[in-house]
């Protein structure tokens, strides 16, 4: 028996330029299954495909032609045979024929990227500029950056955004950016849709990132996994049965906007006392601030620490407490098969990552802590706009098909 798994899916969610109309449920089945085999496979032929699915070569063969109509998959040669002795023409995800383009929004400067659908790009393709200070200008540079990316020779099937900030999903707007308050009430990928006339999606960045693990990373794989960044702030992105968790308004999983200290620090959000104010990567640099009398960065920070002139273990231990207190919620509220935390404290000193897992042990359900894999990543906001791009794309063609076990 076929269990099948719907994500939400709008009038909008198809790819750009193919002319897929309305078709029936077993077509999104089909086109969505046999893509998602073309990708999981790396390349595959068509009697392959026809083998895996259970359907005819005819079958399997309008799916396909229909998949490199859409841009998503292409020729790579032929096979010399296939078991019953005849040639196999061989297919992959689009690596020359078409693109999608990432890009991350972050406090200090904005990247943007071509990649292969299979997420694939290399350094060269990568184009960097420095935050402007209004969001006018901003899109001015985006624009220009972005047509750049975009070549005839290539197809540009689509764009994913990630952002710091929390953001309406249905709406597409950033309702404020604690980090980046240019972004605040602004909907930067629609303003650039209308421009470049491809269409962009919009993500919160810890959800980008999650879902460049889930496809990419240390997820690929995994059903249930949560992921927390402290980079700029508090973000948390999880994957529940097989699907993202994003809430009825896409706010799900905003813990770092949670009040710990009421007569606390004051939070970009306009409250006081947010957990993103006391367990993050800044809150740390903040505290080791305060107690110096001047500001410092982490590049600094290691220099320091490296000539031995420089202790921060009360920091380092009042951040992590309070980290601890976050992840170890996480794991109480979503009990995912792995966390995986970015944060650049653990740079530091090579048991702060260890003490952060044993803290959290103290704050945790036991049986939820003693099946939950806890690793460390470094997380990519970039790769985080790609795959939000991917992303989209695949769950456009269909439903998700698991089997019962």
């Amino acid at each position: 028996m076929k269990k099948i798994s719907s994500p939400a899916q709008g009038r909008d969610a198809r790819v750009p330029g193919a002319r897929i109309g309305r078709p029936k449920l077993i077509k999104h089945i089909n086109l969505r299954r046999v893509f998602d085999l073309i990708r999981d496979a790396g390349e595959i032929s068509r009697a392959q495909l026809s083998r895996a699915t259970g359907s005819s070569m005819t079958t399997a063969s309008k799916t396909v032609d229909r998949l490199v109509a859409m841009g998503l998959i292409e020729e790579r040669g032929l096979e010399t045979s296939d078991s019953r002795g005849r040639p196999s023409l061989i297919y992959t995800v689009a690596k020359t024929s078409s693109q999608i383009i990432g890009i991350s929004l972050e406090p200090h400067r904005c990247r943007l990227v071509k990649a292969s659908l299979d997420g694939s790009f290399s350094p060269g393709d990568v184009v960097t500029f420095s935050m402007p200070s209004t969001y006018s200008e901003l899109m001015g540079q985006l624009r220009i950056e972005t047509r750049r990316l975009m070549t005839p020779a290539c197809r540009t099937l689509f764009i994913g955004m990630s952002v710091p900030g929390a953001v309406d999903m249905a709406a597409q707007k950033i309702l404020i950016s604690p980090n980046l308050h240019i972004l605040d009430g602004q909907r930067p990928g629609r303003d650039l849709q209308k421009s470049v006339k491809v269409e962009t999606r919009l993500v919160h960045e810890t959800i980008g990132t999650c879902l460049a693990e889930q496809i990419y990373g240390a997820a690929r794989g995994v059903k249930n996994f949560v992921l927390i960044g402290t980079y700029e702030g508090f973000g948390l992105s999880a994957i529940v049965n097989g699907d993202l968790l994003t809430g009825a308004h896409g706010f799900a999983g905003e813990m770092g906007h949670v009040v710990m200290q009421p007569d606390g620090l004051l939070c970009g959000c306009g409250q006081r006392g947010c957990l993103e104010t006391l367990s993050t990567d800044p809150a740390f640099l903040r505290l080791l601030g305060a107690r110096l009398g001047k500001a410092i960065t982490f590049s600094e920070l290691h220099t320091r620490l490296q000539a031995g002139t420089l202790r921060v273990d009360a920091e380092i231990n009042q951040t992590l407490d309070y980290l601890a207190t976050g992840a170890a919620a996480a794991i109480n509220i979503f009990d995912p098969d792995t966390l995986a935390i970015c944060s650049r404290m653990f740079e530091l000193k090579r048991e702060v990552f260890p003490d952060l897992v044993h803290r959290m042990a103290g704050k945790t359900l036991r049986p939820l802590s003693d099946r939950c894999k806890i690793i460390r990543i470094e997380g990519d906001t970039l790769r985080g706009g790609v795959a939000a791009a991917v992303h989209h794309i695949v769950t456009s063609l269909g439903p998700r098909m698991d089997w019962l076990d």
